[in-house]
């Protein structure tokens, strides 16, 4: 991320402002990792064009080609325009994607799994497949948001995706063989309630974003699932001093049906968030480690401004970012003794003009490992994440 973002401070053009209008862009090579999907390699254009009385920007375009060492591919175009109809109170933003996971974890349902001590030593070969598989994923969704009056805002959207799964021969996944083993078309609509005081929106020092919402998969022809979700979130920024933030989140989801085991691993809300654990939940913990039809996350981070600078032309600032992160899932079976899962660490995140924002995440969680005479044992996760955009 270091390089990619040196090489964006050569290669980002700004146009001179035009009256009260102005476009920048950036192109720059990716070069990021994750410790779930490894060294990855790709590039990222980004257009945004300003005007008077939109905010964030007028009008933004995201495209990106990224693929990893461990076979994740995530390729994409996204688009947001704010301000529009005749009151200027619609926004619009899309995502489309290529998604693939070839190397992706599945380590049973509930709180209480555990991984065996043979197979997490193994760094190769068929046993350290047993919790691995193949998600082929092609994503796309649609998202209308409107002002209700003040903070108060509503949101409804309608994403569409086609599932493909394979197994290796061994693995949990197989054995276990849980609800959406034959993958198939998934259409996913969704409603919801804002209320909406972060200032500035994309790096917010003050305010809060609260999100109450619905999302379900109704049963059509070629369909994975039937089921239906209810998600609830709340984001708080506290400015603490001249360059210190506090920002918090805590958010909750519960899901009701047959519910395919990779919509286990997702999120609802304004913004699909993927994982429970990785890099946009609780670092420090496995991505997917953990699977219930009931998902909590609480997210804590100390946002402290090191320094600015400008450098053509834009101003840019960098963040210390001390992080403890929490998960918990539960539904299917008991909590056991252990129903929490922590991650702390340590960031330095780059920011340009409060729209781009890097992130190197480093953080450390804990595991539970079944030894061979079936004692279990805490051990430590390291997460290693150099990703785009803050994670609350």
């Amino acid at each position: 991320m270091i390089l990619s973002f040196l090489v964006f401070l050569l290669s980002a053009h700004a146009e001179e402002p035009r009256a009260d209008t102005r476009m920048t862009w950036v192109a720059i090579p990716n070069i990021g990792y994750d410790v779930d999907d490894g060294l990855g390699l790709g590039a990222r254009a980004e257009i945004d064009w300003y005007k008077t009385g939109y905010d964030p920007y007028q009008l933004a375009f995201v495209v990106q080609a990224f693929a990893t060492t461990n076979g994740y591919h995530h390729h994409r175009v996204r688009f947001d325009a704010p301000g529009l109809g005749a009151t200027h109170t619609l926004r619009l933003t899309g995502h489309f994607a290529y998604r693939q996971w070839l190397n992706d974890g599945y380590w049973g349902l509930g709180n209480d799994t555990t991984v065996s001590r043979a197979v997490y030593e193994a760094t190769e070969g068929e046993l350290a497949k047993r919790y691995r598989y193949t998600l082929v994923q092609p994503f796309g969704r649609l998202t209308l948001r409107g002002e209700l009056g003040g903070p108060w805002a509503w949101f409804a959207f309608l994403a569409g995706r086609w599932s493909s799964v394979e197994t290796y021969d061994g693995s949990l996944l197989r054995e276990r063989a849980p609800i959406g083993m034959e993958g198939g078309l998934g259409v996913q609509p969704g409603l919801g309630l804002l209320y909406d005081t972060r200032e500035p929106e994309l790096t917010p020092d003050a305010g809060v974003l609260l999100e109450l919402s619905a999302r379900g998969m109704p049963l059509l022809p070629g369909a994975e699932a039937k089921w239906v979700a209810a998600f609830a979130s709340a984001r708080a920024y506290w400015k603490l001093g001249p360059k210190v933030v506090l920002a918090s989140r805590i958010m909750g989801e519960a899901m009701w049906g047959d519910v395919p085991f990779y919509d286990l691993n997702t999120w609802g809300g304004l913004s699909p968030t993927m994982g429970i654990g990785g890099s946009d939940s609780a670092r420090g913990i496995a991505f997917g480690r953990w699977r219930d039809v009931n998902k909590v996350a609480v997210n804590n981070e100390l946002r402290i401004d090191l320094f600015r600078h400008v450098a053509f032309k834009r101003e840019i600032r960098w963040q210390l970012v001390p992080f403890v992160d929490a998960v918990t899932v539960f539904g299917t079976e008991p909590l056991g003794e252990w129903p929490v899962h922590p991650g702390a660490g340590l960031g330095i995140h780059p920011i340009v003009e409060d729209t781009f924002v890097g992130r190197l995440d480093l953080a450390v969680g804990l595991d539970q490992v079944e030894e061979a005479d079936f004692r279990r044992t805490t051990v430590p996760s390291l997460g290693v994440y150099v990703v785009f955009d803050h994670m609350l």
